[in-house]
């Protein structure tokens, strides 16, 4: 975490900009816009995503530096506005150990501002004149939007299979990583290899900050977590652990979880009795452990992204970034 630490203090003087620059276009003719901007700017969060672009294009050797800002700005809207969708979808009341925007306003008005948001990170893309780096993050808006819907169409899916696990976070979380360290080599004009590596190792790292939040939603606490825990079990989320665990579970464990997560999707009521069950299923089968030796292994792979660029500070700091990914489940 000391490490991490010095990765923000080092970036603290640009996410001060990011974060003025947000809350400058985040003001529309209704003061709820520039109310719930506020809430999400204060509500905390690392600013991991503008960070690798910023590190990123730092590595490649930005001299553009407004660009950096404007693009930064404009990822950390994106990423803002899925939170507000995501909550409002999952009745989340808890982000980043604070109340919700949903659950402080109400759903109707935590949409439509997400929808100002995202519509708001467009006009700072152009900004870049960059059409690479427009094509790019549109695509990569297009493809969180499905991800979180193939999510929503494999809810209480028990079946679901590795790889289609895979390609549900590659598309809610791992693309935005991927297009932030992306950006930050396009707009350096870098070699393909280069772009390639940044854009594989972002990936990676996007894929093990979710494989990590849905292992510490069976592992770890409230205060830890920064949401309610247990969230992904209340609705009906089939995340790796549960894969893990339901590959290795005998037939009648494997009825058990299969018809706990049914009878979940049903009720409106938390159980805390059947997420217990599912809990000790989990441990019963090394789930947990089986996940984290995923998560390590595409740390790896991660790490062999960065072997084609000269060793200096912005390398270290993005392999500080992926150690502190992974130090939270070990």
């Amino acid at each position: 975490m000391q490490k991490f630490q010095e990765v923000l203090n080092y970036f603290d003087q640009d996410l001060q900009k990011v974060n003025k620059i947000i809350l400058s276009y985040s003001v529309g003719k209704s003061e709820l816009i520039q109310e719930i901007s506020n809430h999400l700017i204060n509500s905390g969060g690392k600013r991991i995503r503008p960070i690798l672009l910023l590190i990123s294009a730092k590595l490649c050797g930005s001299q553009n530096h407004d660009n950096q800002h404007y693009l930064a700005s404009a990822v950390e809207m994106i990423h803002s506005a899925t939170l507000l969708h995501d909550d409002v979808v999952d009745m989340s009341e808890i982000r980043r150990g604070k109340k919700t925007a949903n659950a402080l306003w109400d759903n109707k008005a935590t949409i439509l501002v997400g929808d100002y948001l995202f519509s708001l990170s467009f006009q700072l893309m152009v900004k870049s004149q960059n059409l690479a780096v427009l094509d790019l993050l549109a695509k990569t808006s297009s493809i969180i939007a499905d991800g979180e819907v193939l999510q929503l169409q494999n809810s209480t899916n028990i079946d679901l299979t590795e790889e289609k696990y895979f390609e549900i976070i590659f598309g809610k979380t791992a693309i935005l990583f991927s297009a932030c360290c992306e950006v930050g080599a396009l707009i350096n004009n870098c070699q393909e290899k280069e772009i390639e590596s940044l854009r594989l190792f972002g990936k990676y790292l996007g894929m093990i900050f979710q494989i990590v939040d849905d292992i510490l939603d069976y592992s770890s606490d409230e205060a830890t977590l920064g949401k309610d825990i247990g969230n992904d079990f209340f609705e009906g989320k089939i995340t790796l652990p549960i894969i893990k665990t339901y590959q290795k579970a005998s037939f009648d464990d494997k009825k058990l979880i299969s018809d706990i997560f049914e009878k979940n999707f049903q009720q409106s009521e938390k159980n805390q009795n059947d997420f217990s069950k599912v809990y000790d299923l989990i441990v019963k089968y090394d789930g947990i452990n089986q996940s984290k030796n995923i998560a390590q292994n595409l740390a790896n792979q991660a790490l062999e992204q960065l072997n084609i660029f000269p060793n200096n500070i912005y390398k270290n700091y993005l392999s500080t970034i992926l150690e502190y990914s992974l130090q939270r489940i070990f």
